[in-house]
């Protein structure tokens, strides 16, 4: 029974971890669209996204490193 429970809690936290990833990756997709459009609302939503892009990878570095094992 706990090698079940462990099994379905690593699958959930591989899930979590590959929405943060589809997260990130459409955000880098929507930069990308506005970087060409230049018109003066696409840079302020390309100026917010990058915060939050930022935001994403730094927390995403720090959650990795506080794990010992890598995961």
């Amino acid at each position: 029974m706990l090698k079940l429970l462990t099994a379905a809690l690593e699958a959930y936290v591989e899930t979590l971890k590959f929405k943060r990833r589809l997260f990130i990756y459409k955000l880098e997709d929507e930069i990308d669209s506005l970087a060409a459009d230049g018109s003066p609302s696409a840079k302020l939503r390309l100026e917010r996204l990058s915060k939050r892009l930022r935001f994403e990878v730094v927390r995403t570095l720090r959650s990795s490193n506080s794990n010992p094992e890598g995961e």
